[in-house]
């Protein structure tokens, strides 16, 4: 029963990200050390929070195609270079030790955080539809590997990162932007998913409910993130941050990613 405490934990938290998430990328940077701090094994948090964020974006990404704010033309030449990188970028961590994935996470959590901050601060264009010539092409390409092997090997912040590439790369509106990166980014999701659940990483009791959650989240947030309503959640989000770096140090729990 034990993992039912955790999901009284997890849940409310994964609702949280999800919100983060549908709205402008970023909900692992919540999703991700939430999983290490039940104390699971790091390739079933990875393995969870694939899963979660595979289906939570993919709600996300629904919306923003109901609203006609992705560009097919370019997100699916991304897709293949995307789902590459993601395969090539997952069979790296399932080879990488429990204890090394957990420095990664240390170190990179922070980063991640930095990169929400910067977020804002972009300059997105006006274009909602380009033309394939060969640079946009090329800088497709481009933003589709890394994007698959960002979300591969890490994960929090690949949404923000393929919304930042196709704004300031490519010139698209801001929701355009965001809706190409979620498109990529479900992609590299599943790809991850696909591998763990082969390799039996996922620990699906868990897994489940967490999406669920993480699905209501993401609808939410990209409702809001179409009406540029990110300023609403951005404080919450820091305070939840807040709160997870404050347990991963003191170990509130006991575990900590660091246990």
């Amino acid at each position: 029963m034990e993992y039912l405490y955790d999901l009284l934990y997890l849940v409310p938290l994964l609702l949280i990200a999800g919100i983060l998430d549908g709205i402008a990328g970023g909900g692992g940077i919540i999703a991700l050390p939430a999983y290490f701090l039940t104390g699971m094994p790091p390739h079933s948090a990875y393995a969870c929070n694939k899963i979660q964020s595979a289906l939570g974006t993919s709600t996300s990404c629904a919306k923003f195609i109901k609203d006609k704010y992705i560009d097919f033309k370019t997100a699916l030449v991304a897709l293949p270079c995307t789902v590459g990188a993601s395969f090539l970028a997952t069979r790296l961590v399932m080879s990488i030790d429990g204890s090394v994935i957990k420095i990664i996470i240390c170190c990179l959590l922070p980063v991640t955080a930095v990169l929400m901050f910067l977020k804002r601060k972009v300059s997105a264009g006006l274009v909602k539809s380009r033309e394939l010539d060969g640079r946009t092409v090329l800088l497709t390409m481009l933003t589709g590997v890394v994007i698959g092997a960002y979300d591969g090997l890490f994960g929090p912040g690949g949404g923000t990162i393929a919304m930042m590439m196709f704004t300031l790369l490519l010139g698209y509106d801001l929701r355009v932007g965001n809706g190409n990166g979620k498109l990529i980014v479900v992609i590299s999701n599943v790809t991850a998913v696909i591998n763990y659940v082969i390799g039996g990483y996922m620990i699906w009791h868990v897994a489940i409910p967490c999406a669920i959650a993480n699905m209501v989240g993401s609808y939410i947030g990209a409702a809001i993130g179409i009406k540029k309503g990110e300023k609403v959640v951005f404080p919450a989000m820091l305070t939840v941050i807040g709160f997870l770096i404050v347990q991963i140090v003191l170990g509130f729990f006991g575990i900590g990613i660091g246990g």
